[in-house]
């Protein structure tokens, strides 16, 4: 069982690692009814002790969102067995407080950070963020104009301002060995993509950086997945900034670049996730799963070495009625760029302005830019401009 706020990625790597998954999330697209079992559910999350206590005894992992509800998965970790890591080591893994002194006692490039209740100077050198974000929501850069926390109605820390380019790493932890898969360029807050200031709006990768940067990342992997107990895959997302990689956030789960390694590694990581998870208690079991993960990574490396892929998350640029999707897809423009949409609402539906439409999948990418989708982006754009709705 796969549950999260968007199922589908997760979904369709559990089809490539020989699973049937079962799935409830927010939105229950198209592509994922192609796919998977969808579970019913009115109300999204807190519904799912209810649907989990009537399902089979089916193991379960969850997806985006989900972590900032510790509380829910201690629930559910009681009724089913959970394949990832527990509440008690997602309560610690994104707590930014202990996140800065794991990183500061290692030695590791750190963002200083304060409590809500202890705001610096609002002179930009700062960000203002929820302490359960997910996506880049509700970040601000905190300056005169910014909310004070009291007005945001959730608790929220500030993080020292890094301005660099954004990217995320992916490992693998089993037992007390944690190994780097890959990095990537994230896309955040493209106005190409109508995505707000600080969303979440892709990814490409694997990109290769300095061995200087990729000896850091590795090393901030494996003392934070030390520090947490962290299980099976997990991100980490950081700043890169002169000639250092500043950790930002720890995203404990499944994350939304994993399908894009998948598809230029041509390996089913979901499934060495799983396998993970199951032998982390046996150091030596689990050291043995290590070095046939470690092996496999190194050959899917050799044999994939010059691949690039590539997702893009577009938003509604207005309040829309979803086009339908399959029939755009098969258009010249997708069929010659090679783009396939993803995260396919069913035609008809209403999206309101700023929320996700669907996402841009680009298998064998030539480019880290965003020319491969530019067509697409075109075509949808005419698309949705026939489907606006009246304000």
């Amino acid at each position: 069982m796969i549950f999260g706020a968007s199922t589908r990625a997760a979904a369709q790597s559990a089809v490539r690692a020989g699973f049937r998954p079962h799935c409830a999330d927010r939105f229950a697209d198209e592509d994922l009814r192609e796919i998977a079992d969808i579970v019913p559910l009115a109300d999204y999350p807190d519904g799912l002790i209810e649907m989990v206590a009537a399902s089979p005894a089916l193991p379960w992992i969850y997806t985006g969102g989900l972590e900032n509800r510790p509380d829910l998965l201690e629930e559910l970790a009681k009724l089913r067995p959970l394949w990832g890591n527990s509440a008690d080591v997602v309560r610690a893994a994104r707590n930014p407080l202990r996140l800065f002194e794991a990183l500061r006692t290692a030695g590791l490039p750190v963002l200083e950070v304060r409590g809500g209740d202890l705001p610096p100077p609002a002179d930009g050198r700062w960000m203002l963020k929820p302490w359960r974000g997910s996506a880049g929501r509700g970040i601000h850069v905190w300056q005169e104009e910014a909310p004070p926390p009291s007005q945001l109605g959730e608790p929220c820390y500030f993080q020292r301002r890094a301005e660099g380019a954004p990217i995320s790493a992916l490992f693998l932890s089993a037992g007390d060995v944690t190994t780097l898969i890959g990095m990537s360029r994230q896309l955040i807050g493209l106005r190409v993509l109508s995505a707000g200031p600080f969303a979440y709006s892709g990814s490409v990768g694997p990109i290769e950086f300095s061995e200087t940067i990729c000896r850091q990342i590795t090393e901030t992997g494996v003392v934070l997945a030390s520090e947490f107990k962290l299980r099976g895959l997990f991100g980490i997302d950081f700043v890169l900034k002169q000639s250092a990689a500043w950790p930002t956030e720890i995203n404990p789960r499944y994350t939304a670049s994993v399908e894009i390694y998948e598809f230029a590694l041509g390996m089913p990581l979901l499934e060495w996730h799983c396998r993970a998870c199951q032998v982390y208690e046996s150091r030596r079991v689990s050291r043995l799963l290590v070095e046939e993960f470690q092996a496999a990574l190194g050959a899917a490396r050799w044999q994939k070495a010059a691949g690039l892929s590539a997702k893009a998350v577009v938003y509604a640029p207005f309040s829309l009625r979803v086009p339908d999707l399959i029939e755009l897809e098969r258009s010249v423009d997708f069929r010659t760029d090679g783009v396939e949409i993803a995260d396919r609402p069913r035609a008809g539906s209403e999206i309101v302005a700023k929320a996700p439409v669907c996402t841009l999948l680009a298998k064998r990418a030539e480019s880290v830019e965003l020319a491969t989708f530019e067509r697409s982006l075109a075509t949808l754009a005419v698309a949705f401009e026939r489907g606006r709705l009246a304000e």
